[in-house]
């Protein structure tokens, strides 16, 4: 039987004039031009930091009575890193373009104390939150979506790292897709629906007063948003928001938080498109920092921890 990918090579072949078989005739291809994107000379080298430090903390895991939960999510965390640095090496990082030379070593830490060591890393991510978030605001196009989706990653693992997570994404590396389908009026009904959504969350009954404060604050977070997308781009037509939405007040807790992880899982590729498309510098910053707001409250709501947040699949 011949199979479908074969009659598929076939009819390609005949529309393009080619034949299959000993003479093999193939139409020339050539690769794409790297897209623009400036990489800062600290990044590579402070992102081989943070593995070698956590590297350091597994390597004394026994000695230093690390939970299995905090050293998954180590190991999971040196895998991303590793990723990052191939990135971000690379001839074309800003479609996520992955070197295949080894980076230079990098000095093996110092530090005799787990808290010492964690300490050591969290000031490297912060360095690195900063560093990415700054070149996300003065980025453009997919570049910008680079830089914002480390930063987030940075912010993020910051606080997970500390205990660990039970929720570790495996999320692809895929070129980057259509980022022109999502403008400022899509993120403008997003915040409104995000904003909707946590509302249900919170009539939820049992809830704690530190869940109750998470959940307002996040809706706070949302409705901001969608005041300052209006204030940049005042075209916009807000429109009339639907009486409802197809959303339930959730029941408990735990149906609260899964709503609010589910709300912000699916936001962050809107989100990241949403940057990554605009011409805007004022949109692109909004988008940068809601983005990285987006992926902290995913994982403080007991969501997935992802190594490229907000990048669409």
């Amino acid at each position: 039987m011949i199979g479908r990918r074969l009659l598929l090579l076939g009819g390609v072949a005949a529309l393009a004039g080619c034949t299959i078989g000993e003479n093999v005739q193939w139409l020339p291809w050539t690769a794409p031009s790297p897209l623009p994107v400036t990489v800062p000379d600290d990044v590579a080298g402070r992102i081989a930091r943070t593995d070698a430090l956590a590297g350091h903390l597994l390597a004394n895991a026994s000695a230093w009575k690390l939970t299995g939960r905090r050293v998954t999510t180590l190991e999971w965390f040196r895998k991303a890193t590793a990723e990052h640095l191939q990135v971000v090496t690379s001839g074309d990082p800003a479609r996520r373009q992955q070197a295949t030379a080894v980076p230079s070593s990098t000095p093996s830490p110092t530090q005799r104390t787990a808290s010492g060591t964690q300490s050591a890393l969290t000031s490297e991510l912060s360095a690195l939150q900063s560093s990415h978030r700054d070149s996300a605001r003065s980025a453009s196009g997919p570049a910008a979506l680079l830089w914002a989706s480390l930063a987030a990653f940075s912010a993020t693992m910051t606080a997970v790292l500390p205990s660990g997570s039970g929720a570790l994404g495996d999320d692809g590396t895929d070129l980057t897709p259509d980022l022109t389908g999502t403008g400022a009026d899509r993120a403008l009904q997003l915040a409104a629906q995000a904003a909707y959504s946590y509302e249900m969350a919170l009539a939820a009954t049992g809830l704690g007063t530190a869940d109750t404060a998470a959940l307002r604050v996040r809706l706070g977070q949302w409705r901001t948003l969608r005041a300052a997308i209006l204030t940049a781009s005042p075209k916009i037509d807000a429109g009339t928001p639907p009486v409802a939405y197809d959303i339930r007040p959730a029941r408990n807790r735990s149906a609260a938080r899964q709503l609010a992880a589910h709300t912000e899982t699916m936001a962050l590729p809107l989100l990241g498109a949403w940057l990554a498309g605009t011409s805007s510098a004022a949109e692109r910053r909004l988008g940068v920092d809601a983005l990285i707001a987006s992926n902290t409250a995913l994982t403080s709501f007991g969501g997935t921890v992802l190594r490229w947040p907000g990048w669409p699949g």
